[in-house]
This record gives C-alpha cells, structure tokens and sequence, in this order.
C-alpha cells in the first residue's frame, strides 16, 4: 500500500491548485480525481471573470490548470475515484473505485458540489431522454430543436445564452419574481432572443420516449401554462459531494458543506477541504484561493 503525505480528493480548481502549492512545498502529493482533470470547469460555456484571460472556454481553463499541475511534477489519477477514506494510528487509508488502497499522513477534500436534481413528476423518468444536467455536453443533441432551461442564476443564464446558437428556440423558466442573474447577462439574454419566463414554478415534464413539454404554475395567479421542447436543462442550485467527508466523521453545516476554519482545517485532524464542499461562494477564484491556504496547512500539519 503506497504512502504519501498528502492526497488530494477532486481535480477541480481546488483540488489543482493545492496539488501545485503542496508538490512546491516538497510534498509526495497525489490527486484523485473520479472524472477528468477540471471537475466542473469543463462545464462552463465561457469564463469571463478569471484573472488574466481573455474569455475562455472553460474546458481550455481546465486543460491550462492541468498541464500547470503536471509541469512541477504532480501527478493526477483521472478517473480513479475514492470511494471510502478512514484514519487509523493517526495515518488515512483510502481506497478507490478500482480497488486500489493508498496511505496518507494528510487529506484535502476538494470534492466540489454536484448539480441539485429536479424533483417533480416526470422528471425522473426522463432524464437522459431531453432532460440533461450539462448544456455543453449535451446541448449539440438538440440541434434546430426547442429547448428550455431551468434555473435563472448565472449558470442557467450562460447556458441559455450557450442553446441560443444551437437551438431553435430557448426558452429561460425561473422560479423567482425576476432573473438571478448578473446583469451582465440580462442584455445579451435579450438581444439573443430568450424567452425569459419568471416567477414559475415548474409542475411536470411530459413525454413518453422522450420529452415533448414542460409544464409549469404562476406562483401568482396559480395558472398553469406549459412550452413544447425536446430538451430541458437543469440549473437549480448544487449540493456538496460530502460521501468521504460524512466517513471521516467532519462537522458539516445545516446544508451538508463541510465546516472549515480561516486555514481550511474541518473539525478532523489531518482534513483539510477546499473549493465548493465549503459552501463559500462558489466561483473558481476562490476555490483556488482556498487550495493554496488547504496546502500551506497541510504542509504545517505534516511537518508538526
């Protein structure tokens, strides 16, 4: 069984940039990473707001992070995901999905969030027959065709505004009395033509095979109303991945993020997290903010 000081759970923004501070350091660090290298950044239609860049797409951003990580020697197990982690005698014993069992002085949990499931009728039934989670990855299968997207944050805008060059028809459904977006994004929205639907509450998907309609309520007027689409993409918050850090015995929040002091230390010796599994503010400059804090404290716990 390997030993190394410090393993890395998620190859997100978090993940990376705590892997590149702690290998600077003098580390023998390893990420694990249960997708590709990235995590949800490859997600992202455009990232406008990083540091440095012109406008990128954000599966170039994640490459860029990467091959950053990998130029000063850290290595990243790209779908090699821990499955269950545990400390014993003071040493973390982790395992992954492949069966493969590693030894740690130190953990940082940079897990991330996932994307909240829709729960409504329907829903279920239908998802990966037109209703999807990820509009760049999917959002080509529904070329010239009517589309609708749930969620009126930044994500849901960016990926309306993503579908308006793909589809025929968007359609943007928010829950709240006005968009929760950035302004910035209202104009383009407008000057694309997506039809923003708010203040409703979305009641049902329907379609046998596949989607054909999504129905919804005026959280006003409690009239139902309903637009025919093939495609229907989910924007509706994030949840914390918090498997390992429930394992591990972490203090969590009422919301399930795990709790972490100014130095990204959780209520467990030797854990570390870093990036959305802490619920603050999840934008990527602060996911690789508080990787860089994750590593400098793990380097100290290490080194007593």
């Amino acid at each position: 069984m390997p030993e190394l000081d410090l393993v890395i759970v998620g190859a997100g923004p978090a993940g990376i940039t705590a892997g590149i501070y702690a290998k600077r350091k003098g580390l023998k660090v390893e990420l694990f990473e249960g997708l590709v290298a990235g995590g949800t950044v490859n997600e992202a239609v455009l990232v406008e707001n990083y540091p440095g860049f012109e406008p990128i797409v954000g599966q170039k951003l994640a490459e860029k992070m990467a091959e950053t990580a990998k130029r000063v020697g850290v290595k990243i197990n790209e779908s090699e995901k821990i499955v269950s982690a545990k400390k014993i005698s003071g040493l973390f014993e982790l395992e992954t999905e492949t069966g493969k069992s590693i030894k740690a002085k130190a953990i940082i949990l940079a897990t991330g969030a996932s994307h909240r499931k829709i729960n409504v009728a329907g829903a279920k039934e239908l998802e990966g027959k037109g209703i999807a989670y990820c509009a760049t990855c999917d959002g080509p299968l529904f070329a010239k065709k009517a589309v609708a997207i749930i969620g009126g944050g930044n994500s849901g805008a960016a990926n309306a505004l993503y579908m308006s060059d793909i589809a025929s028809k968007v359609y943007l459904i928010e829950y709240a009395p006005k968009l929760m977006c950035e302004k910035a994004y209202i104009e383009k929205l407008e000057e694309k033509k997506v039809e923003i639907i708010t203040n409703a509450n979305v009641i049902e998907f329907v379609g046998h095979n596949s989607l054909r309609e999504v129905r919804f309520e005026d959280r006003t007027s409690k009239k139902q109303k309903s637009v025919a689409v093939e495609g229907a993409f989910i924007y509706i918050g994030i949840e914390p991945n918090n498997h390992l850090a429930k394992q591990l015995g972490c203090e969590l929040d009422e919301k399930g993020y795990v709790k972490v002091d100014l130095r990204m230390c959780s209520s467990v010796e030797g854990v570390f997290a870093a990036g959305d599994i802490t619920g603050i503010f999840p934008q990527m400059i602060v996911a690789c903010g508080q990787g860089a804090i994750a590593a400098e404290s793990a380097y100290r716990y290490i080194k007593k």
